[in-house]
């Protein structure tokens, strides 16, 4: 265990050069500001002409805005939304991002296993994918968590295992620097807590040497040309007072604290002038200033209770009993904690209300996630037939193209049934429709799982084998021609007998798609020519053909 002098200031604050500090005007943000621009986020969002990154990210910065807000009902839906876009696309990195965002909406709705639940996912997400910025944002986000619990031992360790980690490079980006000031922001937060605590830290010398130089940064910032938002500021004075606290520099964490309230009461937030207070109510208290301390103590529960921030008001009460028990005035210590018992009664059946809300919302999010993949899979697949269609064969053989110049070809077969307008003509279209059904069931058990059998379009068809020779591949469609011939199509219509040309092409890296086709399609014209009902390889781009 360190002894509180065993950690020195590595040098005095200088009040003259931190105080006072000067706020972004571009994120000032009072809740008026912070409301309009969640409006205009929110239209950007509902924009469908915009494409899906950029709806998510604007369905993301609305979730953030909304927890600024502490509305917690939008917060989840823009949460949710980011993540069903992040999976629709495909994406990694915003699939992380989007299951962090999920996991800080469901902790401000006091659903901590939810949110353990999300930031799991995203960290498994981002290893897999070895994403150093997203194992990041899930450290210091859940590290966030874990400080609003008042948890301070679990914050810091998550911090020092990033710190250890090769993920900490994803803090040094150049779209990162918000995050990197968050860190240092948590780290000297958690760790100046525990050691007040006097608790034991997860690699002791590591958290020592690593405070001392968090310190020195988030001192180096505030005061910088005044480009830190409000809340951003208010972190970093937040964690100062704590680390003064722990050092017992009472005059610097007095100075502080009045910075705090200062730019917090010039801001129309009434719950971050609550949390200042409430810092500054503490520091009153390690002064020995007793009626100060019970003085913000009492402002803080009031403007907790005016902002509708139960766990708040809750813990502002706790401070002002401990205030009014410390200056000897116990009747209304114990008044004040049976307000506390009452609030976390309340708490307890706000939450369970809360939760019924955004059960419905994230019930409402499946729904749509639902209905969204169902119209996605109809988008890729033939109506009549069920098969794959054109635009997912194309899909698939411009991931094929790629492999094949990595150094994989594959092949790839035109078929056309023989005569087919001789079957719609004699035996009407609902029958030629059932011949097209029969052929993809045909067609499709003898192919293995990874083949894509696509209807093109009337009774045109496109085989996509993949990881196949050309010579492989003819002799599948050899086979695929004889179970057109023998199926039972006296089955639909007594005598029918149907029958497919199939031309061949292979899918080498070296001509495009549309070479690769037009090689299947000139092999096909052979086909047809040649009498129909067989297979002909194209050899090479020029008239050289062979069965």
């Amino acid at each position: 265990m360190t002894s509180e002098s065993a950690i020195s200031l590595h040098r005095t604050i200088d009040l003259t050069e931190l105080l006072p500090i000067t706020v972004s005007p571009q994120r000032g943000a009072g809740t008026a500001d912070l409301r309009a621009d969640l409006r205009a986020v929110q239209a950007q969002a509902a924009d469908l002409t915009l494409g899906a990154g950029e709806r998510f990210r604007y369905h993301r910065e609305a979730a953030y805005h909304a927890l600024d807000l502490h509305d917690i009902t939008v917060a989840m839906e823009h949460a949710l939304k980011c993540l069903q876009l992040a999976r629709a696309s495909g994406d990694g990195p915003s699939q992380v991002k989007a299951h962090v965002t999920l996991a800080l909406a469901m902790m401000e709705a006091y659903d901590d296993v939810g949110a353990q639940r999300e930031f799991l996912a995203a960290r498994t997400l981002a290893a897999r994918i070895d994403d150093h910025r997203g194992m990041a944002l899930v450290a210091v986000n859940a590290s966030h968590l874990e400080l609003e619990r008042r948890k301070y031992p679990q914050a810091a360790r998550h911090l020092l295992d990033l710190l250890v980690s090769p993920h900490m490079r994803g803090l040094m980006e150049a779209d990162a620097r918000q995050l990197w000031r968050t860190f240092h922001v948590n780290f000297v937060t958690g760790v100046s807590e525990t050691l007040m605590a006097g608790g034991d830290l997860h690699l002791q010398e590591t958290s020592e040497q690593q405070l001392a130089r968090s310190f020195e940064i988030l001192v180096s910032l505030p005061g910088r040309n005044g480009d830190m938002p409000l809340l951003e500021v208010a972190g970093v004075l937040d964690a100062l007072i704590r680390y003064a606290l722990w050092q017992g520099e009472l005059a610097a964490a007095r100075a502080l604290a009045d910075e705090y309230i200062r730019i917090a009461r010039d801001a129309d937030f009434p719950l971050l002038y609550g949390r200042a207070l409430l810092d500054r109510s503490r520091v009153h208290s390690r002064i020995g200033d007793r009626d100060r301390a019970i003085a913000d103590a009492e402002e803080a529960v009031a403007y907790f209770g005016a902002g509708a921030s139960e766990l708040w008001e809750v813990r502002s009460r706790e401070l002002l009993a401990a205030a009014y028990a410390a200056a000897g005035r116990h009747r209304e210590a114990f008044e004040i904690q049976l307000a506390v018992t009452r609030g976390v009664e309340n708490l307890f059946r706000d939450y369970h209300q809360q939760r019924a809300l955004v059960g419905q919302v994230e019930q409402q999010a499946r729904e749509s996630e639902v209905r969204a993949k169902a119209f996605a899979e109809a988008a890729l697949r033939d109506p009549l037939t069920g098969a794959p269609n054109r635009t997912r064969a194309m899909q698939v053989l411009d991931e094929l193209h790629a492999h094949a110049q990595a150094g994989t070809p594959s092949a790839i077969a035109l078929l056309d049934l023989d005569f087919f307008k001789r079957v719609n003509d004699t035996f009407g279209h609902l029958v030629g429709d059932a011949v097209l059904m029969k052929v993809t069931q045909v067609l499709g058990g003898e192919l293995r799982k990874q083949d894509l059998l696509a209807r093109l379009g009337g009774e045109e068809f496109i085989v996509i084998l993949p990881s196949v020779t050309l010579e492989q591949a003819t002799a599948i469609c050899a086979r695929l021609r004889d179970a057109l011939q023998g199926a039972e199509w006296d089955m639909l219509t007594p005598g029918m007998n149907i029958s497919g040309s199939f031309g061949v092409a292979v899918l080498d890296g070296e001509k495009d798609v549309t070479g690769a086709l037009k090689a299947a399609d000139r092999a096909l014209y052979a086909a047809k020519t040649a009498g129909r009902n067989t297979v002909i390889t194209a050899v090479g781009v020029g008239p050289d053909w062979r069965t």
